[in-house]
């Protein structure tokens, strides 16, 4: 049986971050690869498996109402352990087991392959905000798994100087870029993307009538405590920008969801409260808006592809190539500090060149997995 390659993939960044690495090993004609979907972001992660024409082999069930960080890490771990233990009793031989980015399943994932002895490989490795509470849990997640993994596939020469700075061993760090682009680079050619249908009508008619656009995201757990601050920021440039339109995709999360539900938003005629929208609808609505308002990490790294600023609601990012660059500014979530950016802050080019990839970053990643 040839040597194998363990996918771990639990939430949606996961998928459409590592969906172009499968893609590009399918491209080859290579199937020595096993997905493994933790179930974290079930309901939301079962489009884009038809989206990138994928299926997991193996689906757990991790998630559950409410439940601590603490269940879920040891859930995740378990879980992950026995499929290992599985895998191995069957005779399958693992080369890597793989992980994308800094959630949970994928820092418990390295914890597992670390006591089964197996390599683990680390997608997207090398980012920190040098402070554990910002974001929380993931800089702890990426800084656990950078000291469990064998492999760092560093997006940007910033995060390999990261790990450098930490001990890691320069001949297991390779910069690869962000494979975000890659998906970005398929999702924009389908004919699907072009002909795209909103499930939210009013969001339809703006886009169809080329309505001027401003996108809202926040589900940091960090943002939790400060969510009436951004409300009451995008309330006053709602008022003060009628011409604009303003789009708050909320986050599943009751914490986030039933906060923005609640608030006077809705009296505002040019702010519009939706759904979560699908990655095709997001990125849609993304790519023709003229701001962003986010602490998504995913979406400080695809904006720059649609030459879209970014005022980042956090008040430090791992990811600080665009702010670097001129692109996007980090604003926290001061009301005020918020008002003015949205004012003031205008990008240094009119043209940008996204900072984290050029779209070429699974056929790299394949060739090191494959040599």
């Amino acid at each position: 049986m040839r040597d194998k390659l363990i996918f771990i993939i639990g939430t949606r960044p996961e998928l459409i971050k590592t969906a172009p690495i499968l893609i590009e090993l399918k491209k080859r004609n290579n199937n020595n690869f096993i997905v493994i979907n933790t179930g974290q972001h079930q309901d939301l992660l079962d489009p884009y498996w038809d989206l990138f024409h994928l299926k997991p082999d193996i689906v757990l069930s991790l998630l559950s109402k409410n439940q601590s960080l603490s269940s879920l890490t040891s859930k995740a771990i378990l879980a992950i352990d026995k499929q290992i233990a599985n895998l191995k009793n069957q005779g399958v031989n693992i080369k890597y087991i793989l992980g994308q980015g800094d959630t949970t399943s994928v820092m418990a994932a390295s914890i597992v392959a670390f006591y089964h002895n197996c390599s683990f490989v680390h997608i997207e490795a090398g980012l920190r905000s040098f402070d554990l509470q910002h974001p929380f849990p993931e800089e702890f997640n990426r800084k656990v798994t950078g000291i469990t993994a064998s492999m760092h596939f560093a997006p940007t020469n910033i995060s390999k100087e990261n790990l450098i700075k930490e001990g890691i061993e320069e001949g297991k760090i390779k910069v690869v870029g962000n494979t975000v682009v890659d998906a970005i680079k398929f999702i924009t050619k389908e004919d699907t993307f072009q002909n795209i249908k909103f499930s939210d009508q009013r969001i339809q008619s703006l886009i169809e009538n080329k309505e001027k656009l401003v996108l809202i995201t926040c589900h940091r757990r960090e943002n939790h405590n400060q969510l009436l601050n951004i409300i009451n920021a995008v309330d006053k440039l709602a008022e003060d920008y009628k011409q604009m339109n303003f789009i708050w995709c909320l986050h599943p999360n009751p914490n986030v969801k039933e906060i923005v539900l609640k608030s006077e938003l809705h009296k505002r005629a040019n702010v519009i409260i939706t759904e979560p929208l699908n990655y095709l609808e997001l990125i849609k609505v993304l790519s023709v808006s003229l701001k962003v308002l986010t602490d998504s990490g995913g979406i400080q790294e695809e904006a720059p592809s649609f030459n879209v600023p970014v005022l980042i609601l956090r008040e430090t990012t791992e990811r600080p190539e665009a702010v670097m660059a001129g692109y996007s500014i980090l604003v926290g979530s001061s009301t005020e500090k918020i008002i003015s950016a949205f004012k003031n802050f205008q990008p240094t080019q009119l043209h940008f060149t996204n900072p984290y990839g050029d779209g070429n970053s699974a056929l790299r990643i394949v060739d090191y997995l494959t040599i």
